[in-house]
């Protein structure tokens, strides 16, 4: 599968630093594409409430607006990328 910038994809991430273990275990969570960084690597950022922060690093509450949140970004292979179905 060839990613490119912009692309929705599900990522392996943990949710909570109980999960921080075993990759396998992570849950597939949304993200998109933000940068191509090599034949096999990945910035993606996360698009995902549950792991959204506030500015002060605090959980993001349910009805906090996108613009007032902080997601996560990560780099990833492609064995812990996704494309998403359309």
């Amino acid at each position: 599968m060839i990613y490119t910038e912009g692309m929705p994809v599900l990522v392996r991430y943990p949710r909570s630093g109980q999960e921080k273990g075993d990759r396998a275990a992570w849950p597939w969570l949304p993200g998109v594409i933000e940068d191509v960084c090599g034949p096999d690597e990945w910035l993606v950022t996360f698009e995902c409430l549950d792991v959204a922060t506030t500015e002060d690093g605090s959980p993001a509450p349910a009805d906090a607006a996108d613009d007032d949140l902080y997601f996560p970004g990560c780099f990833r292979d492609s064995s812990e990328i996704r494309a998403v179905a359309r």
